[in-house]
């Protein structure tokens, strides 16, 4: 899920904003954006006790890695990719077929050489899981992201 923060504790997600799919931005370059990323892994019995690797990877709605903005003169960074690796165990009272959940949290601040539309690409083990949608864009003249309240009876 991506959200506007979100902190890993004791394996439970803590979830600010979560659900965003749409990132408003200024028109001019750089292209910030603020946000997180909350996942949970589902090891299933038989992975437990093991290694595992988790990348995260930014593509562009092409399929392209996304390369930060940088100050003219600065030579590019690398693509954008974030990698953790783990090992859950596997207590005894797991049963056979059950599942150990791992928790993860990442915040990023980016700074985007374009809008549109991003895609946040999940791996465990060199095997794609889940893909994250995000579009960038920039919010349109007279729109308010502010909801009026509703009032009291």
């Amino acid at each position: 899920m991506l959200c506007d923060f979100v902190q890993a504790a004791g394996n439970k997600l803590f979830v600010n904003g979560g659900g965003i799919n749409r990132s408003w931005v200024q028109p001019e370059p750089p292209h910030r954006i603020k946000l997180g990323l909350a996942a949970v892994v589902h090891v299933p019995y038989t992975a437990t006790n093991q290694p595992h690797k988790v990348t995260i990877s930014l593509i562009t709605e092409d399929g392209n890695p996304v390369v930060p903005h940088v100050p003219d003169g600065m030579p590019d960074p690398d693509p954008v990719e974030v990698t953790a690796t783990f090992n859950i165990g596997r207590p005894p009272i797991l049963v056979p077929g059950e599942t150990q959940d791992w928790s993860f949290a990442v915040n990023l601040e980016l700074d985007l050489r374009q809008l549109g539309g991003y895609k946040f690409v999940i791996s465990i083990d060199g095997s794609e899981a889940k893909n994250l949608p995000l579009r960038v864009d920039v919010m349109p003249p007279g729109m308010n992201l502010i909801q009026p309240q509703a009032a009291a009876s």
